[in-house]
Formats: structure tokens, C-alpha cells, sequence
């Protein structure tokens, strides 16, 4: 039985299938990670009995041949992993996403005005992403591969950043009413709001890679 005090992250570390649950459930394994399963689920209105029968159904499910136990491998080989898996993907996701949204607030923002509100604040979200990637290409990595020594200011900073894209993150799902693509006005429409989906999807498993695993094991080596 899954102790309800256990954080989260805690949960997600111990089985990565879980990571998949909480994203059904809508409970912030990542920038929320270090919350009691119990508080989660209460932030988030979902019945903590029912989660953790889902999260204990998750054990059993077998894990994919590709996946990893990133909190095993060699810091410099997941900064490499984060690079590969995340940052990369963004640089080629952002640009085609922002591109989708400037078609589908120009053909139909005058009916659904809160399509401007989602473009407003995925442009909000890029410009934080891209920014917050290069600090951590050009600065952190590099002082892992040293091993150090570590700012810890510049941690709590990249948290915080992490922070406000998670906060970005939930505003979009709440704009677009939870990515539901039956709310699409057009093809162009529903390929936004399932980008937007998988955007959020990538996001919480890439932050929770550094919030969770990258920056304590960082510290905590230092």
C-alpha cells in the first residue's frame, strides 16, 4: 500500500510508470514534487484513495525496453539525456507551435477569444524556455561535467524558472479545456491543441529529470 505522505517525486522515482498517472490524474509530479501525495491530491481535488490505487496498479505495469532509471546513470550522461530528449525537441517545437498559433488566432481568435490569451501565454513560455535552456547548456552543464563546485542560488533560480513554466503550463491546459480536441474549429486548430498537449507532456518529465534527479544529486555530490 502507497503511504499517502510520500512525496510525489518520491513515488515517480521509485516506478517511472507513475509519472504516467499523475498526468492522467493532473497532479504536478514535477515543479509540485516535493508535496505529500496526500496535499497533491487535495490541491487538485482528486480522491487520494483513488490514486493511490491507480499509482499501485502502475507497479505492474512492465516498463518499455528503451526506458532508463535516470536516477542511476552518470550526471554528465542525463545532462546529455536532457539535451538529446528535451532541449532539442523544444528548439524544434516552439517555433512550429508559435507558427499554428498565429494561424488559428487569426482565423478564428474573433470567435474564441481566449485563443489570444493562449498564444499570449505560450509566447510568455517560450521566451522562458529558450532563455532557461541556454543558462543551463552554457553554465550548469559544463559545471557538471567539472563536478563543480556548485552555485546553489542558481539552482533555486532554475527552480524557479521551472516554477513559472509550470504555471504556464496549467493556464494553457485550463484555456483549452483540458487539450479536449473536441473543441477544435479546424485541422490546423486540433494539431495546435495536440502539440500543446504533448508540449505539456514532454515538459513535466523533462522537469522533473532536473528538479528531481539532476539538481539534488548535483548538490549533494558537490
Amino acid at each position: 500500500m502507497i503511504d499517502p505522505s510520500r512525496t510525489v517525486a518520491e513515488l515517480v522515482l521509485e516506478q517511472p510508470s507513475r509519472a504516467r498517472v499523475f498526468d492522467e490524474l493532473g497532479v504536478d509530479y514535477c515543479c509540485g514534487g516535493k508535496r505529500s501525495l496526500h496535499e497533491a491530491c487535495e490541491a487538485r481535488g482528486v480522491d487520494v484513495q483513488a490514486a493511490v490505487s491507480a499509482l499501485g496498479a502502475a507497479v505492474d505495469e512492465p516498463a518499455g525496453e528503451t526506458e532508463r532509471n535516470w536516477a542511476e546513470v552518470p550526471l554528465v550522461e542525463l545532462c546529455d539525456h536532457i539535451v538529446a530528449a528535451h532541449h532539442d525537441r523544444l528548439r524544434e517545437e516552439l517555433p512550429r507551435l508559435d507558427g499554428l498559433l498565429e494561424k488559428v488566432v487569426r482565423a478564428h481568435g474573433a470567435e474564441r477569444p481566449e485563443l489570444a490569451e493562449i498564444r499570449e501565454t505560450f509566447t510568455a513560455l517560450r521566451a522562458e524556455l529558450e532563455e532557461h535552456m541556454t543558462t543551463e547548456e552554457e553554465d550548469l552543464f559544463p559545471l557538471v561535467a567539472r563536478g563543480g563546485p556548485y552555485d546553489e542560488s542558481q539552482v533555486a533560480e532554475l527552480e524557479h524558472e521551472h516554477e513559472f513554466a509550470g504555471s504556464s503550463l496549467a493556464r494553457l491546459r485550463e484555456l483549452s479545456g483540458g487539450y479536449d480536441l473536441d473543441r477544435a474549429l479546424c485541422n490546423t486548430h486540433r494539431a495546435t491543441i495536440d502539440g500543446l498537449r504533448e508540449l505539456e507532456l514532454d515538459l513535466h518529465q523533462h522537469i522533473h529529470e532536473e528538479n528531481n534527479i539532476l539538481f539534488p544529486r548535483a548538490l549533494t555530490a558537490a
